[in-house]
């Protein structure tokens, strides 16, 4: 799957349909179920500062000859039925925030009058408008499907708000969404295929509103659980709050820019297979030899030599999860440091070391961390600096992605620091960078990057970083541009 943001995705004209969910009397009714800890943060920041707002992704799949409307409009009902986090949504109602359920039988799908586009441009803003106004977390339901219509092939997207899923539902989205079609096509008796043999065939979908009730009873723990207190010392060491990037972005904490993206190739297969090998002989993995690479690509520009950071873990263990749909992630505080010679191989053991630790605190919400710490964490950004890393070809049903070109789409909206998707497939790694669209953090951002890449390819050639020579090769290229 290709990690892309919507200003960078471009696709085939064609004619555009909207699928969107009818709604009758009677069919929404108040839920008692309250919302997940990731949710409600996403859900207060909206509401009270309107940052945040239309924070959607999407999954977009290609598939060749003409759309059979009718299968899909009853795949999109199977689909919907199947997964309980699309059968809710959140409104302010009397300056309330209230969850409403929409019953599971009552629904059905419309399709809207066709648009007709003459542009890849074209088709992305009409894209991004319609996704920015529907996938709102504040409306109900606050997502959408869409087709795009061409001679030979068309385009099935899915869009949701965050608070509905997270970036590995899209892979189980984008999956299953094709299965169901697949299997209704050309079937001129849609009512033979039941709900009972896709669930047969895809398994249990699970229940994220169960996974939130289950959040929500959790036991309060405090100060004294080892975990929070690692998290207490993380938090202590970055002043009481959440790590920022270390390069200066040009804005002020809490005052977020219009987002800035960049969309690259990381490293080719090759490349890759060859510093996963370093990484493992040297003690590490993949994933943190290119946070210890980071770190080193940050000491190059800055001199730091820590890099305090976030990262996502799902929290999808428990069978029941393996195919929900919903926003089922926590995060983790890893630290990476640098050693004072620069090596990269000294440098990850202390990397992987943190990452080994952070796996430890697995067990305890972010909700239950917040809650114990009270006043020894404030939150000074609305953004978090984090990374976040996913293997595609270790998911279900990626197989064919390339086949199918495959896209993990996400909005641009607003940000006050910087953050990192690093994601694998088969044709190598690839990098989506989101931050603040100022000229220092462009230029911070970009620079930042470049020597990443640098760091890759003198690890692989020479298995150590030579810190000092990309330091003066810094330095030169500051003098010539003044």
């Amino acid at each position: 799957m290709h990690v892309t943001s919507i200003d960078r995705y471009m696709l085939e004209p064609g004619e555009i349909t909207e699928w969107t969910v009818s709604t009758g009397p009677g069919s929404v009714e108040k839920s008692a179920v309250p919302p997940s800890y990731n949710q409600h943060f996403h859900l207060e920041t909206a509401r009270t500062h309107g940052v945040g707002r239309s924070v959607w992704m999407a999954a977009a799949f290609d598939l060749p000859g003409k759309l059979d409307r009718d299968a899909l409009s009853r795949a999109l009902e199977y689909f919907v039925r199947r997964h309980d986090t699309l059968q809710t949504g959140f409104e302010v109602v009397d300056d309330r925030l209230h969850r409403f359920d929409l019953d599971p039988s009552d629904i059905a799908f419309v399709a809207s009058d066709p648009v007709h586009t003459t542009s890849a441009e074209e088709v992305r803003e009409h894209l991004r408008h319609r996704f920015t106004t529907v996938c709102d977390p504040l409306t109900f339901p606050a997502y959408v499907f869409a087709t795009i219509e061409r001679d030979s092939h068309y385009t099935v997207v899915s869009a949701f708000d965050h608070t509905l899923v997270d970036g590995y539902s899209l892979v189980i989205a984008l999956g299953e969404l094709r299965q169901i079609y697949e299997r209704l096509m050309g079937n001129t008796e849609l009512g033979t295929t039941t709900e009972a043999e896709i669930t047969e065939e895809l398994g249990d979908p699970g229940s994220f509103l169960r996974y939130c009730e289950l959040e929500s009873v959790a036991p309060v723990t405090d100060i004294d659980d080892p975990r929070v207190r690692e998290w207490a010392r993380f938090y202590g060491r970055n002043g009481g709050t959440a790590p920022s990037f270390p390069v200066d972005l040009g804005v002020e904490p809490g005052k977020p820019a219009p987002q800035g993206a960049d969309v690259r190739a990381l490293a080719d297969d090759a490349l890759t297979n060859r510093f996963e090998e370093i990484c493992l002989d040297s003690g590490g993995s993949l994933f943190t030899g290119l946070l210890t690479a980071m770190g080193l690509a940050v000491h190059s520009i800055t001199g730091t030599t820590r890099m305090p950071l976030q990262f996502p873990l799902h929290t999808r263990q428990d069978p029941q999860w393996a195919n929900a749909l919903g926003w089922l992630t926590t995060s983790a505080p890893l630290t990476v440091e640098i050693t004072p010679d620069g090596d990269f191989q000294s440098s990850l053991a202390h990397t992987h070391a943190s990452f080994r630790k952070a796996l430890t605190l697995k067990g305890v919400s972010m909700a239950q961390v917040r809650e114990a710490l009270g006043d020894k964490y404030h939150r000074s950004r609305t953004d978090v600096f984090m990374v976040s890393y996913i293997d595609y070809r270790r998911l279900p049903g990626t197989d064919d992605h390339d086949e199918l070109n495959a896209h993990h789409i996400s909005n641009v909206t607003v940000a006050d620091d910087a953050q990192f998707w690093i994601s694998r497939t088969n044709k190598g790694l690839a990098l989506r960078s989101r931050f603040p669209e100022t000229p220092t953090a462009r230029h911070s951002v970009s620079l930042f990057l470049e020597t990443l890449q640098k760091v890759l390819v003198d690890v692989c050639e020479h298995g150590v970083t030579p810190v000092a020579e990309l330091t003066r090769e810094l330095d030169l290229a500051a003098t010539r541009s003044t």
